[in-house]
């Protein structure tokens, strides 16, 4: 944790710009991320109380190629000055490096704010194999979603009312550990919710128990 939050305060020199209000004509931003695991662990401890969340999917957009940009048919297309544009490549190298931490996901895509896109997140550990192996129970399918049934699932979209925001709803599927010697352990789902007023041009790190999330938006300067 330390170390992430002086990796951000480091970064965050670089820019020095605060917060700005919403304008009248439309630019177009680039978005950066980081999905980032700090406790690789799959299991938590049982609780007879634990009730999954419902899986739901809204739609979402896939990013195929980093530095795509967003149409209004919810297409992530060629962005041709993508290589003109500064990335997250050498933060994840940073971050690589330290045992501490696991890179999950690495995202960047241009936007403009006229709608709320939403982002596809799907990465972790596959439990797929354990599930059709029957190695892990499954007591709600609603859990599920299509395809490989990863650890982390979910969307992420960057808005502006007044200001900048960053909305993740993030799915953590993980093993609840049997409270019988003998028995299973049980596939669960928790469902993360956050809402996190961003500043434009500088460096948030948005941090939960066994994930946090590095975020940036930048505008781009039309003499790009």
């Amino acid at each position: 944790m330390k170390y992430i939050l002086s990796l951000i305060i480091f970064l965050n020199l670089i820019f020095n710009v605060f917060a700005e209000p919403i304008k009248n004509n439309e630019e177009l931003y680039q978005v950066k991320l980081l999905l980032i695991s700090h406790k690789d662990s799959n299991y938590i401890e049982y609780d007879e109380n634990f009730v999954s969340d419902k899986y739901n999917e809204n739609k979402p957009i896939i990013i195929k190629d980093n530095n795509c940009i967003i149409t209004s048919e919810n297409q992530c297309i060629k962005y041709d000055l993508d290589y003109k544009l500064n990335t997250f490549n050498e933060y994840k190298k940073i971050l690589e490096q330290n045992r501490d931490y696991t890179v999950l996901s690495h995202l960047e895509w241009v936007q403009n704010t006229n709608s709320k896109n939403h982002i596809k997140i799907k990465t972790g550990y596959d439990y797929s194999d354990e599930i059709f192996n029957e190695e892990v129970l499954i007591e709600d399918i609603d859990i599920l979603s299509s395809g490989s049934i990863s650890k982390y699932e979910g969307t992420v979209s960057i808005f502006k009312n007044k200001f900048f925001n960053a909305e993740l709803i993030l799915y953590e599927r993980i093993k609840m550990k049997s409270n019988e010697f003998f028995s299973k352990d049980i596939l669960v789902l928790k469902k993360f919710n956050i809402i996190q007023r961003i500043k434009l041009n500088k460096i948030t790190y948005i941090d939960r128990d066994n994930f946090g999330l590095i975020v940036s938006v930048k505008k781009i300067k039309d003499d790009i």
